[in-house]
């Protein structure tokens, strides 16, 4: 059997971590070639480029450039490059992850040249379909060969809505993975001591950090209660919030009023991140990546969501959901933020974690990968 090309996408911050652990193996395989393409879909430094630098990833093979624009023009362009790459490459298997645009595009692309699609996070549904992500996942998931669920929940999700069992296998979460591989490597860094200087506190205070970026949360009709009631959890701990462009947009734009004890911070890097997650007394976002990435850390989550993806994470107890209402976040919010709650969550973390035996992620996938194609 001659050399199998893969083409493995990414176009997004959460993409590029997540597959973090995965490119190495696949570079490393005998038998497979991989070509990395990027999307561009997110295309700044502070998005991306620096997410490649602090993860030691090595360069693209093909870089589309797409920029951002909206769904359908963004999607579209995905699509037409993805089409060439896999053309001019000769491309025999595509790999994709989650539920972005760049998944969507690129998988359509495949499928439509009868090129096989391999889909990370199959599975995931919050079963709200005015979500543009919940689209993306199913038409991904339709249109896939081979279907690599997290967990078990995301597998029966899958049977359910009658795509076969041979077609799935469940290998965890590479997000987990890169979380406890590269947290070490956070340690030390001077955002967290340096976030609380500006408000006269110790470095070791306690606080929560945030992040809001969904496009549900950030109109004009919801931010504003959002924002306040972050203000009331910010009156129990400071709040350190890495500010996503299209958020800091909107705040400026409705000019609303943050009080002192919320920092808004530039986006960060990934090893800030980590920083940021690891010692915080919880995280508070909408996020479905960073979910994860603080489960992994064990740091308490509460989703600024009606519902998430990830519901192994509220039915294991380290993670709850508080809404994106003002009265919701800051009863809700203060309730779980009390010693006893989040001494609760945490052992959840624990317990949950040992129950799963999470980690390895990228191994399974690339095992699943093998035995399938090669």
């Amino acid at each position: 059997m001659g050399m199998l090309t893969v083409c493995t996408v990414l176009g997004t911050r959460p993409e590029i971590i997540k597959l973090a652990p995965l490119i190495p193996l696949l570079d490393g395989q005998p038998g497979l070639k991989q070509i990395l393409l990027h999307t561009g879909q997110h295309y700044s430094l502070a998005m991306d480029a620096v997410f490649f630098a602090e993860l030691g990833l090595r360069g693209v093979d093909v870089q589309l450039a797409v920029g951002s624009a909206s769904h359908g023009v963004q999607t579209a362009a995905i699509l037409t490059g993805v089409e060439t790459a896999i053309q001019q490459h000769d491309i025999g298997l595509l790999l994709v992850l989650g539920d972005t645009n760049s998944t969507l595009g690129a998988a359509l692309a495949a499928a439509k040249l009868a090129v096989p699609v391999v889909h990370i996070e199959a599975g995931c549904r919050s079963f709200v379909r005015t979500m543009p992500e919940e689209i993306n996942r199913v038409l991904v998931d339709h249109c896939s060969a081979q279907l690599l669920a997290p967990n078990e929940s995301a597998r029966r999700q899958l049977l359910a809505e009658g795509l076969p069992d041979r077609d799935i296998t469940v290998v965890g979460s590479t997000a987990i993975d890169a979380a406890r591989a590269f947290a070490p490597r956070s340690q030390g860094r001077s955002i967290v001591a340096d976030s609380l200087c500006r408000l006269g506190l110790p470095a070791d205070a306690p606080y929560l950090t945030c992040t809001v970026h969904r496009a549900e949360n950030t109109t004009p009709e919801v931010l504003p209660g959002l924002l306040r009631g972050l203000s009331r959890l910010a009156e129990q701990y400071p709040i350190l919030w890495p500010v996503h462009p299209r958020t800091r947009r909107i705040l400026d734009e409705l000019t609303l009023p943050v009080p002192p004890q919320i920092v808004l911070l530039p986006p960060v890097g990934y090893l800030d991140m980590l920083a940021l997650l690891s010692n915080a007394r919880a995280l508070c976002t909408d996020s479905g990546g960073l979910q994860e990435e603080a489960y992994a850390l064990g740091t308490p989550v509460l989703i600024l969501r009606n519902e998430t993806e990830w519901t192994y994470l509220l039915d294991g107890g380290c993670a709850v959901l508080l809404g994106n209402r003002e009265e919701d976040i800051g009863s809700r919010g203060q309730q779980n933020l009390v010693d006893s709650e989040q001494q609760k969550m945490r052992q959840a973390a624990r317990v949950l974690s040992a129950q799963l035996e999470d980690g390895g992620a990228a191994e399974r996938i690339l095992a699943a990968i093998k035995a399938r194609w090669l």
